[in-house]
């Protein structure tokens, strides 16, 4: 395919947009965090349960697991907005749907995560707090848990930075982000690589400050 060369660049639509672009970053950024925050939460739930002696919680866990890890996060996203509505008449809105979405794909894997860093805690750990009278709930509350969060922050980092880029499908159904606004200007103005030029630089400046925040986070979880 041969090259064009004849290509202008014009930046002005897009640098006359960047308060809307930074306004849909921000959306962007908020939908990522809070449903990595709910993936954290209902993953941990999930974990509990994969280790958990019984089939009866262990089992359904598992399923769980494999097959919101199977399921394309844009598919979800359409089921949750489109698919809800149509069937049980339950209607969310953009926001809410993108939230729910990369909630529950996400869990699965922050499930994973949180399961691994329970397990790498040693045997012994837990034999010691039995000894001193602490009591299931206690002992992975404040002996478990510590140190499996130690081991599960980087690759949590790497979920959050996963969801947070997800978040920009959204604009697929209607959620004004970054890329909605990208999309728009392209439309009006036929300037497809300054648009979107522009989305990859916000979301490369997001992803270092996040990458920077879970950096952080480690050094203050790091055992002197």
């Amino acid at each position: 395919m041969p090259i064009r060369l004849d290509y202008i660049f014009e930046w002005g639509p897009t640098l006359d947009q960047w308060r809307a672009l930074l306004a849909g970053a921000g959306v962007d950024l908020l939908v990522g965090v809070l449903g990595f925050a709910f993936a954290a939460i209902l993953g941990l739930f999930i974990a509990s349960m994969r280790l958990s002696s019984s089939k009866l919680f262990r089992v359904p866990a598992g399923i769980y697991v494999q097959v919101m890890r199977g399921i394309p996060l844009y598919v979800f996203l359409l089921w949750i907005f489109f698919g809800l509505a149509t069937v049980a008449g339950v209607r969310f809105t953009p926001f809410q749907a993108m939230v729910i979405a990369l909630a529950f794909t996400g869990s699965a894997y922050t499930a994973e995560i949180f399961r691994g860093g329970i397990q790498s805690v040693a045997p012994g750990q837990r034999e010691a707090a039995k000894s001193l009278g602490l009591n299931a709930i206690s002992t992975f509350r404040d002996v478990v848990l510590p140190q499996a969060l130690r081991i599960a922050v980087p690759p949590l980092g790497n979920t959050l930075i996963g969801l947070v880029k997800g978040a920009t499908i959204m604009s697929v159904i209607g959620e004004p982000d970054m890329v909605f606004v990208a999309s728009d200007i392209n439309t009006t103005y036929f300037t497809p690589f300054e648009a979107f030029a522009a989305v990859a630089l916000l979301l490369i400046v997001m992803i270092l400050i996040l990458s920077t925040v879970v950096t952080l986070i480690e050094r203050l979880l790091r055992l002197p």
